[in-house]
């Protein structure tokens, strides 16, 4: 009698333990099934870190990155409610841009999970990012990895860089419309900051310059962005602004084209093999 109650209460205890290890794999989980991108930078994070096909729709500012076709959602900041909602993602990944509010606010009411993060200005906060984004999709291993390339990548990077910073200036040019340079907490002024360089624009933000107020400043160096990802910007630029060519920058063959496409989402992955490829070019 007391050897079947033994073996009764193993069994259940048996049956207990099982039903426990069950319930702790299904949390442990990774929440990678069906993932929502509304974020360039996040959709270079996640393909980095192996779960592309896991994307199953995402901005138009992704839609290049990706390897095949997924729904596009549109711009980041005018996200549909109801359009997201009939995805039933497992986890939309946005910046801390992405909105209106209103959606936001009906995506956290059906407990759709929401990460939000901040746009790099710096390669250490990229890395936060990848981080903060590999622990919610269980791929901290991979994460790592990444990590440690982009250690190496920027060390290899400094090495390229000067002694004596150049000055430098970042424009968009934006056709008819002119020229807009970049000003601190941009991420023109970031990209700048990679390439060794100080920025002459010191105002937040974007403002419009004129070509007689750049030879003014004459910079060491023009970097030239357009909204296409063209790398014939810095040409077109000088071909309609002839007065370039006796700038510093003009001179010495330094007003250079930069793919602007790779500085939409913040500081990127594609911006740091930007930054690789100018360093290059100018140094």
């Amino acid at each position: 009698m007391i050897n079947k109650k033994i073996a009764s209460l193993l069994c259940s205890f048996l049956v207990l333990l099982l039903s426990f290890s069950i319930s702790s794999l299904a949390l442990a989980e990774p929440i990678n099934h069906r993932l929502v991108s509304v974020d360039g930078n996040a959709t270079e994070i996640l393909l980095r870190l192996g779960l592309g096909k896991q994307i199953v729709a995402a901005d138009i500012t992704s839609q290049a990155l990706l390897p095949e076709q997924v729904e596009n959602l549109g711009y980041h900041r005018t996200l549909s409610a109801e359009g997201l909602l009939q995805l039933h993602p497992d986890l939309v990944i946005g910046s801390n841009h992405m909105g209106p509010e209103p959606t936001i606010s009906a995506l956290k009411k059906a407990n759709i999970p929401i990460l939000q993060l901040h746009s790099p200005t710096s390669l250490k906060q990229l890395e936060i990012n990848i981080v903060k984004l590999a622990s919610r999709v269980n791929a901290d291993s991979s994460a790592q990895k990444l990590i440690k390339q982009i250690d190496k990548r920027q060390k290899s990077l400094l090495k390229k860089l000067p002694e004596k910073k150049p000055s430098m200036v970042f424009l968009l040019d934006i056709g008819e419309r002119g020229l807009s340079q970049a000003g601190t907490d941009t991420t023109g002024d970031s990209l700048i900051q990679l390439l060794g360089g100080k920025n002459i624009s010191q105002f937040s933000g974007y403002k419009s310059i004129s070509v007689e107020a750049l030879l003014a400043v004459n910079p060491d160096i023009i970097l030239v962005g357009s909204r296409s990802d063209s790398l014939d910007s810095a040409k077109k630029l000088v071909e309609r602004q002839p007065l370039l060519q006796h700038s510093k920058a003009g001179k010495n063959n330094n007003i250079v084209s930069v793919n602007a496409a790779t500085l939409i989402a913040g500081l990127s992955l594609g911006a740091l093999a930007e930054a690789e490829r100018l360093a290059d070019r100018l140094y």
